[in-house]
């Protein structure tokens, strides 16, 4: 997030010239304290950004500086453009810009590396969406966005809790149709909060220093490996048909049988949860292992029918 400001930033004074901080604060959308840091961070790059004193004067780039951001190879360029997230940008409103952004861009790229755009823009598209589309309502989510930018605390009530707390938000991340805050407790304690689940949020007056070595990507990577980690395990081994493979997540190599089906190495969370699984697929996926639960499944198959059959005979008496 910081990395898109500073590049706007860096953008709005080349393309503007001199600034102040205050038109600066207006253009990108934050507080001047952040821009007076951004500014500085800039400065430290060794961005030839310095500051003009006195009436009339602001921020401005040396005259012959010019960064390049379109030197693109066509492999980079069809990533940009074949990556793009509608949902994730339409929560965050930012799906117009978007639009403006790409046909921007696109007319800025030299004229072969403009045709590979093109060319993937209107072959190639990722859609995360599921089928049934059980996208959640990001409530929060302008708020957490507003206390990122301004780098302020939040006070949040989670879950069932009843007692607010503050928070200090490092980041969002959407995963699929859910949205997460990463964000630090009071004594520094990393987090992943589920937007879904505050039931309160308040912006406070309280600012707060960002970790100079969090960085959001390298966090997220590390608590997914510890939370499937944690994660129950119970490994079975199916025989499938063709057409229920996709159903299940395999763990190793799919081995072919005969007639369409398919040996399946896979990992759920309990026995209860594969039998479940297994059923859902009527007589579609075939349980090889553990023993234990080839009887769950059977146990169930057969009250099953056994139900079946009473309530036939049930209506039939009634009749």
């Amino acid at each position: 997030m910081r990395a898109e400001r500073l590049l706007r930033l860096l953008l709005h004074l080349q393309t503007r010239g001199q600034s102040t901080v205050a038109q600066l604060s207006a253009a990108l959308g934050v507080s001047p304290r952040t821009i007076q840091r951004d500014l500085e961070v800039l400065s430290l790059a060794g961005v030839p950004v310095y500051s003009i004193r006195g009436r009339g004067g602001g921020w401005t780039l040396l005259p012959d500086y010019r960064t390049r951001i379109t030197g693109l190879t066509p492999s980079e360029v069809m990533s940009v453009f074949v990556g793009a997230t509608a949902h994730v940008l339409a929560d965050l409103g930012l799906d117009a810009s978007s639009d403006q952004a790409v046909t921007k861009l696109i007319a800025s790229l030299p004229e072969g590396t403009r045709r590979e755009a093109e060319y993937a823009r209107q072959r190639l598209l990722i859609d995360h969406a599921g089928w049934d589309d059980r996208r959640e309502t990001p409530r929060w989510l302008d708020l957490c966005r507003e206390a990122l930018w301004e780098e302020r605390r939040l006070a949040i009530i989670y879950a069932d809790g009843t007692d607010a707390f503050e928070v200090s938000p490092l980041g969002l991340v959407a995963k699929a149709r859910t949205w997460y805050l990463v964000a630090a407790r009071t004594d520094g304690r990393l987090r992943t909060y589920r937007l879904s689940r505050l039931t309160s949020a308040t912006l406070t007056n309280t600012p707060f220093t960002r970790p100079a070595d969090f960085d959001l990507a390298t966090y997220w990577t590390q608590s997914q490996r510890e939370l499937q980690a944690s994660r129950p395990s119970y490994p079975i081994t199916l025989k499938v048909r063709d057409h229920a493979v996709r159903r299940f997540r395999p763990t190793h190599p799919m081995v072919p049988a005969d007639n369409g089906w398919w040996i399946l190495h896979t990992d759920l969370e309990s026995p209860h949860e594969a039998r479940a699984a297994v059923l859902a697929q009527a007589g579609a996926a075939i349980v090889l292992d553990p023993p234990e639960l080839i009887t769950l499944v059977h146990e169930a198959a057969l009250a099953i029918y056994q139900s079946g059959s009473h309530s036939e005979n049930l209506s039939r008496s009634t009749s």
